[in-house]
């Protein structure tokens, strides 16, 4: 039942994409199925008129999923900047570089808090509460994660 009410919302989004007026969204429906409304349709009715849609330049768009939480990106620095900045902007770098695949400032998050915990068995949640020392240990560790990487890269 959920597979049949999806379809049928994406056809009506469908048509207001493709601008159709009621008129000819029906001689669509019409021509297609031979039903005159998507209530009356099977599964396979409303997979047809969807892909009549797509052929005349509907694009059904991904959406998101709710599930999956949203990513924070690193915060602009604002002054001089410290060690945790340029650990930061060591993690985009990285990223940009291929060596690590997501970016973003969750996944820095989730970076500390595995070092941390290794380092004294309680894990720091976030880049912004290590003190100098803890950051500074961090910092050094995605030098030489770069650093090793780098060198693996030359020497293929």
């Amino acid at each position: 039942m959920q597979q049949r009410t999806r379809l049928i919302q994406l056809i009506h989004v469908g048509k207001r994409e493709l601008q159709l007026d009621d008129e000819t969204y029906r001689a669509l429906l019409k021509r297609e199925t031979g039903n005159g409304s998507c209530k009356t349709m099977r599964l396979d009715e409303l997979d047809k008129v969807l892909s009549a849609m797509e052929r005349q330049g509907f694009k059904r768009k991904k959406r998101a999923n709710p599930k999956q939480p949203k990513k924070r990106l690193s915060p602009k620095t604002q002054g001089k900047p410290d060690v945790i900045s340029k650990i930061r902007a060591l993690w985009i770098t990285m990223a940009k570089e291929g060596i690590i695949r997501d970016g973003s400032e969750t996944a820095l998050d989730a970076y500390v808090r595995r070092m941390t915990k290794r380092q004294n068995g309680k894990g720091i949640g976030c880049i912004g509460w290590c003190d100098d020392e803890k950051a500074y240990r961090i910092l050094e560790s995605l030098k030489k994660w770069q650093l090793r990487v780098r060198k693996l890269s030359t020497n293929e």
